[in-house]
């Protein structure tokens, strides 16, 4: 439709133009007679009579200005009076188009002109039949009529068939991923072999199938490990419920209360890492940034700790450490860093805590059996199922360490680890002060995807 209106109009414009060409093309000519005209009567005066060699098609008439008495003209106007209108008052010449005159039943382009001579001013008009120009307009506007509306059923025509040669591989594309189900993830489109958009759009559906299928596939393996997870707990509770009442008589109902309390406290830990995972893959929840004394947070935490436990803390190398960032956040790092060091320490946890003029590296080491090679950025990933003999026989959830990295990452830190010599692991937490990225520092691990699952070292039996 947008063709057919341009090239329809563009038709009209030319037709439009074809006539004013002709048009002052004629117009030239009548001035070059009537300059003729002009010599002729200023010489041998107005009772001359004006020679016409057409007389079908041209005519002269020398009319009086002030009586308006023709003076004079062509054979063919002989007995006729003034055939066109003088000039307008202030100019003394006009060309116009009048209708059918005596001689013929066509229109005449007229040129009227006011000329003095000597015996008085007169108006020249000289005629010119304008049928070969009307023909000439006709045949033009004709052989548009005709040539348009067969080039836009042409062009529709071609540009229906090339417009579905061109989209066809994308309905191939929309077909292929319509087949494609939350059963069928794994299926691909095909890839036309031209590097071309089309080319580069079927790639960039795979690569985003790509990352669905690793999503559900995440997704399926979180909700899987996680509803083992909170089975085992619920299984044991139950377990010895059900023993005390199926044997009241010899139920301890003092160890199977404490029993109980802490398996639901590890729930409770459970459900709180779950429910952050969550809301972390939704959408994190803004930092709340301020002032933070990590030493002081570190040693909150080992005063815990010693409580609990028969481990030796050396805490000689810990000095103050002032930063930028979310309290509630950074403790929760260093309380999973440090409960994940205790159970897999088997004497003694050294905790190393610097500053410098850009970051905070928090380092805590434990004497347990390392991490296997090769699985160091495993066991941040959530429920990875370790081989070796860092074991989750101990309680862990499998999430602390996830959890850690990602509170890390979101500060602009990184959390890593490596094994020390002669046995061991060290996790290091790197944190800048100010809570915006260094601009130089030791190499960090890259972030990781939005969703992407992370874990604890610790194994877990099924």
């Amino acid at each position: 439709m947008v063709a057919a209106v341009v090239l329809g109009a563009s038709a009209v414009g030319l037709v439009v133009v074809e006539r004013e060409q002709l048009t002052s093309i004629l117009d030239r000519g009548l001035e070059q007679r009537a300059d003729q005209l002009v010599e002729a009567l200023t010489t041998l005066g107005d009772s001359t009579v004006v020679a016409n060699s057409n007389a079908e098609d041209r005519g002269v008439q020398v009319v009086d200005a002030e009586t308006g008495e023709v003076l004079t003209a062509t054979a063919n106007f002989d007995g006729l009076g003034p055939l066109a209108d003088p000039p307008p008052p202030g100019r003394t010449q006009v060309a116009r188009t009048v209708p059918a005159l005596p001689i013929d039943d066509d229109r005449f382009r007229v040129l009227s002109r006011r000329v003095d001579t000597a015996d008085g001013a007169v108006i020249l008009h000289v005629f010119e039949n304008i049928d070969d120009l009307t023909d000439a307009v006709r045949g033009l506007a004709v052989a548009l009529a005709t040539a348009v509306p067969l080039v836009v059923l042409v062009m529709t025509g071609l540009v229906w068939w090339l417009v579905g040669r061109t989209l066809r591989p994308v309905e191939d594309i929309r077909s292929e991923v319509t087949a494609i189900t939350g059963n069928t993830t794994g299926g691909r489109v095909t890839v036309p072999p031209h590097d071309d958009e089309i080319g580069r759009l079927a790639q960039t559906m795979n690569d985003m199938l790509d990352r669905l299928e690793a999503s559900a596939d995440r997704q399926r393996r979180f909700v899987s490990d996680a509803s083992h997870e909170l089975r085992t707990p619920l299984t044991r509770m139950r377990a010895e419920l059900e023993i005390d009442l199926e044997q009241p008589g010899g139920a301890d109902l003092a160890a199977t209360h404490r029993s109980v309390l802490e398996e639901t406290i590890a729930l409770q830990r459970l459900v709180d890492d779950l429910l952050y995972l969550a809301r972390s893959d939704a959408a994190p929840s803004p930092l709340r940034t301020g002032p933070l004394d990590l030493d002081d947070v570190v040693m909150r935490e080992v005063d815990r700790l010693r409580s609990l436990t028969s481990l030796r803390f050396d805490t000689r190398a810990l000095s103050a450490a002032h930063l930028r960032g979310d309290a509630d956040q950074l403790t929760r790092v260093v309380r999973n860093v440090l409960d994940n060091a205790v159970r897999h320490a088997e004497a003694i946890v050294t905790i190393e805590l610097t500053e410098t003029d850009e970051e905070v590296r928090f380092v805590v080491v434990d004497d347990g059996p390392g991490v296997e090679v090769g699985q160091e950025d495993a066991i941040f990933e959530r429920f990875t199922r370790l081989d070796g003999s860092r074991t989750r026989t101990d309680g862990g959830t499998g999430l602390g360490l996830a959890i850690s990295r990602d509170i890390a990452e979101r500060h602009h830190g990184a959390l890593t680890v490596r094994n020390v010599v002669p046995r061991g692991a060290a996790f290091t937490l790197s944190l800048p002060i100010d809570g915006q990225p260094l601009r130089s520092g030791p190499e960090r691990s890259p972030p990781a995807q939005p969703g992407s699952e992370r874990s604890e070292s610790e194994p877990s039996s099924s």
